[in-house]
């Protein structure tokens, strides 16, 4: 068994609460989180897995001004020898800013001053708590500000690199073909500011969930589906239909319990309602969202093997009944943080591969990437990070669909279908914490060419919704980072 510990000043100890720490865990060398254990006893964090080989911790640290962040070291090996926690973090933090910056710079990236000091002040810092012997507060004081600064410097160096990569599209694209939406409720109707959404998207992604259409066992309601295709068309909007399956608790159909033990009368209802809505649906709907989150344990238990021939069948039977138009699977939390604490979890990038492999037509991937939402997202991260994600998912050769959502409001949400607690990134206005999060990451998705897709997961949040206050509407009306999406359509997309 690996052991990994890590000493803790003692100022640092009671900082958060339990939960968080046992948050951390191991990743490996593809980038994959092993099952962990982490538990905090005194001035000790002890991370434990099942296997003895080297690997990066992650953990989630407050950043000065912007809330906690998930933060990670260099590889390290197990040892019985404690690790300096925030050195260690520091450390990792400035090797991952200095070797990203270098290979981008020697691809021809314009290093900005302002980075270039800000990384020269944070390695000074960092050295000045390498300095140090032992675990002191006088080491944490200068790793903690390194960190501050490093977060900084990456973040300014995410930003040149968007920047120069969109305008280098555009020397090649008088308007990127990119495809810029925001994902909309059935059951909410026809959505109001209508005319706000044309003016900034050129797509629109519909869900058509197996639990909201099929509410009654044989039993199919396509009335306003019917009538969310009808208003996508009267505009123009290019349509991304579903996910057919939502593969998540209160997404799948009430009456499933009746079956749910027995798979092969599970995959044939599900098989009967994709048929009959890709039949209903064919020429209508430009792009078919297959499935989503089955990467996830879900509401009913499955096997790793009855999980990919759900996969399968549905893949198949879109691809059966509809063989023109791209078909696409999406996976939930693409950093696979839920495989720390899940032991038959499916790694999600290993899942895209061998269906990409299968050679049953997939047209690319969808990943869903949401922010700040506790138990059901991603952790916070910086846009560095977010952007290396997705260039280990690239190396999959299909184009991606990015599905985005963070909130802008930390308390309950009445009308979400998915309620959950929100990981608060600053003590700043819900608004402006959102537009400040949500921009830079549309700004690094915009930038990679290989991301032919990018989808708000939330429009109206005085409507039926899935995620708590994640909509470019709220009660009291458009939200500022509604007015940014406009601005990118006018100035940047077809």
């Amino acid at each position: 068994m690996g052991q990994f510990i890590f000493d803790v000043t003692d100022s640092q100890q009671h900082l958060w609460a339990k939960s968080i720490w046992t948050s951390a865990y191991i990743c490996g060398i593809e980038g994959v989180p092993w099952h962990s254990t982490a538990r905090l006893e005194g001035s000790r964090l002890s991370v434990l897995r099942d296997i003895d080989d080297s690997g990066k911790l992650y953990l989630p640290w407050p950043i000065q001004d912007q809330g906690p962040l998930m933060q990670f070291t260099c590889s390290l090996r197990p040892s019985n020898k404690p690790y300096s926690l925030l050195l260690e973090l520091a450390r990792g933090a400035c090797y991952n800013v200095r070797s990203q910056s270098d290979v981008w710079h020697r691809a021809g990236l314009r290093l900005e001053e302002s980075f270039v000091r800000s990384l020269e002040q944070a390695t000074e810092q960092f050295i000045e708590a390498s300095g140090c012997s032992g675990t002191t507060e006088a080491q944490a004081t200068h790793a903690i500000e390194a960190l501050s600064l490093l977060h900084t410097a990456s973040e300014e160096l995410s930003e040149a690199y968007s920047a120069q990569a969109i305008s280098f599209r555009k020397q090649n694209e008088a308007k990127l073909s990119t495809l810029v939406g925001a994902t909309l409720h059935c059951e909410a109707g026809e959505p109001k500011f209508g005319p706000d959404y044309a003016s900034a998207f050129n797509c629109v992604a519909v869900r058509m969930s197996w639990g909201d259409i099929e509410t009654d066992a044989g039993r199919y309601d396509f009335d306003r589906t019917d009538e969310m295709l009808g208003w996508a068309s009267a505009l123009g909007l290019r349509v991304i239909g579903g996910p057919l399956l939502d593969f998540h608790d209160r997404m799948l159909p009430h009456w499933l319990y009746l079956i749910e033990d027995n798979f092969d009368a599970v995959l044939d209802s599900v098989n009967d309602f994709v048929e009959r809505t890709v039949k209903r649906y064919r020429g209508r709907v430009q792009i078919w969202n297959c499935a989503s989150d089955l990467n996830l344990p879900g509401p009913i238990d499955l096997t790793d093997e009855q999980v990919m021939r759900l996969a399968v069948a549905i893949l198949q039977a879109v691809r059966r009944i509809d063989p023109q138009t791209p078909a696409i699977v999406s996976f939930d939390q693409p950093f696979g943080e839920y495989l720390a604490h899940h032991r038959n979890g499916i790694s999600p990038i290993h899942f895209a591969d061998a269906l990409a492999r299968s050679g049953l037509g997939l047209a690319g991937i969808g990943l869903e990437l949401r922010l700040g939402y506790s138990g059901i997202g991603t952790f916070p991260r910086s846009t560095l990070q977010i952007g290396q994600m997705l260039d280990r998912w690239a190396t999959l050769g299909m184009p991606i669909l990015v599905q985005v959502a963070t909130p802008a409001d930390t308390s309950p949400d009445a009308l979400a279908r998915r309620p959950t607690n929100i990981i608060s990134p600053a003590d700043e206005p819900g608004d402006v914490k959102q537009m400040r999060c949500a921009g830079a990451i549309i700004r690094t998705l915009l930038a990679k060419q290989f991301v032919h897709a990018i989808i708000w997961e939330g429009w109206d949040d005085s409507a039926p919704h899935l995620l708590p206050h994640a909509g470019l509407v709220s009660q009291s009306g458009p939200r500022p980072l509604l007015e940014y999406f406009k601005r990118i359509r006018r100035d940047l997309l077809t």
